[in-house]
């Protein structure tokens, strides 16, 4: 063998060990970008089924604050309508409290006469019998 063949056959190695430690970094870039495709295609999954999530938790949210809306609108309703019945029943009590009274002093003021009247002639009765039946001795 020439010294030329083994700087041939020497240049020929160094190639193949330098081919094929390119090919080991173009492998291990492949891998890695593979695992760097798995790791965005894992967190773009994890991304959308978070907006998902949160797009149906604002659906849900809606959802109850429009059910709460409708009570909150009932209620007020009923109460507007039992605040008119109050006032419509205060109205009626204090008529009849008025004509309650009013008829309270007609009675009363009649009533008071005959009661007086009467006291006054059992009084003048008590003492008609007394002066007819004087006390036996």
């Amino acid at each position: 063998s020439q010294p030329g063949d083994q700087m041939l056959s020497g240049h020929s190695c160094l190639y193949r060990i330098t081919l094929s430690c390119f090919q080991c970094l173009v492998s291990d870039e492949k891998q890695s970008a593979v695992e760097l495709d798995a790791v965005l295609q894992h967190h773009q999954d994890m991304q959308e089924k978070l907006a998902e999530e949160m797009l149906s938790l604002a659906r849900s949210l809606k959802n109850n604050t429009l059910a709460a809306q409708n009570v909150i609108k009932q209620d007020n309703q009923t109460l507007s309508h039992s605040l008119r019945m109050a006032d419509q029943n205060f109205e009626k009590l204090k008529d009849e409290s008025d004509r309650l009274e009013q008829h309270a002093k007609k009675s009363v003021n009649w009533l008071l006469w005959i009661m007086l009247i009467v006291v006054c002639f059992i009084f003048i009765s008590m003492i008609l019998f007394i002066r007819i039946f004087p006390k036996l001795k």
